[in-house]
């Protein structure tokens, strides 16, 4: 077992709910989230908010606009923004996943790029869009940092000095590292990736109502076809499609864990048709959405 591995399955051993077969739990930390399951998933969708996913033992495989992400003890994930996302699991009893979350601070990221915004390196990106999510080598100083990190939850104080240190270096090594950018980016303004960032959060308050390309590329400050293209490069979605995905994935939330009916979940996340709402949820799950309950990730471990 790797160190990371043992420092995982040692935080889940002094967890009050550690003998359960799957959970999540806040370390103390802000923003540093554990989690661990021991059944395997076949592939299936769910929404990953922005965040570095790393995992300690087992695998998660990706798929996300025909890519394919494979993310282990060697490989973390990196999301600059949020993302529908189709995933599968890797795990058993015997080995099972083991993984940690990381959110993102804002204001200390700009803090951190407009302090040392010269020596980052980055050029100017304003004519460009890239990809918002990528792999990332889960090996060296950043290694170390999350190592690090792990190590100080042992301990409250420890857990709030030294946690918060590992975490803002941790955030500094993937800023410096070759998909640095997607995090760069998110401080700047007025370019194609920042403009997309916007407009997922416009899209992720106002998902309910009548949103529409042509309104979110106006807002944005782009024509139509640029926006649409700059969207698509950015989350591997078009921008309707992310909204139909994003729909439906927060009904599923709300029938499985508020208990709507069927026609109250289409309803409340912006669909004016039942039938349609049902015909598209099956579509996308495979199941009717009175089968929610049977999907995987329909615990504590969807945003994981």
């Amino acid at each position: 077992m790797s160190p990371l591995a043992q420092k995982l399955q040692a935080l889940r051993e002094a967890s009050p709910s550690g003998a359960q077969p799957g959970g999540l739990i806040e370390t103390g930390v802000p923003g540093v989230t554990f989690f661990w399951d021991e059944s395997p998933s076949p592939r299936s969708p769910l929404l990953y908010s922005s965040g570095l996913v790393i995992i300690g033992q087992g695998r998660k495989i990706g798929h996300l606009g025909g890519r394919r992400f494979q993310y282990d003890a060697d490989t973390c994930l990196l999301l600059g923004v949020p993302v529908p996302f189709e995933c599968e699991v890797e795990a058993s009893p015997e080995a099972p996943l083991l993984g940690v979350r990381l959110d993102i601070d804002q204001p200390q990221l700009h803090a951190l790029v407009a302090r040392y915004q010269d020596q980052l390196g980055f050029t100017d990106a304003r004519g460009a869009a890239h990809a918002g999510v990528e792999p990332l080598p889960l090996e060296g100083p950043l290694l170390n940092a999350l190592l690090r990190l792990l190590d100080s939850l042992r301990d409250p104080i420890d857990r709030e000095v030294l946690g918060a240190a590992a975490l803002d270096e941790i955030v500094y090594r993937v800023l410096r590292s070759e998909h640095g950018r997607v995090l760069y980016a998110l401080t700047q303004h007025q370019t194609p990736y920042a403009h997309v960032s916007q407009a997922l959060m416009r899209i992720h308050k106002d998902y309910q109502q009548a949103l529409t390309v042509e309104e979110l590329a106006r807002e944005s400050a782009m024509s139509v076809s640029s926006f649409h293209r700059a969207f698509k490069q950015v989350t591997g979605e078009t921008p309707l499609q992310y909204l139909k995905k994003l729909r439906i994935l927060k009904a599923k939330a709300l029938l499985i864990f508020e208990g709507l009916r069927v026609e109250e979940a289409a309803f409340e996340v912006g669909y004016g048709s039942a039938s349609q709402f049902s015909r598209e949820f099956k579509r996308y799950f495979k199941v009717p959405p009175s089968e929610a309950a049977t999907l995987p990730y329909s615990d504590v471990l969807q945003s994981a």
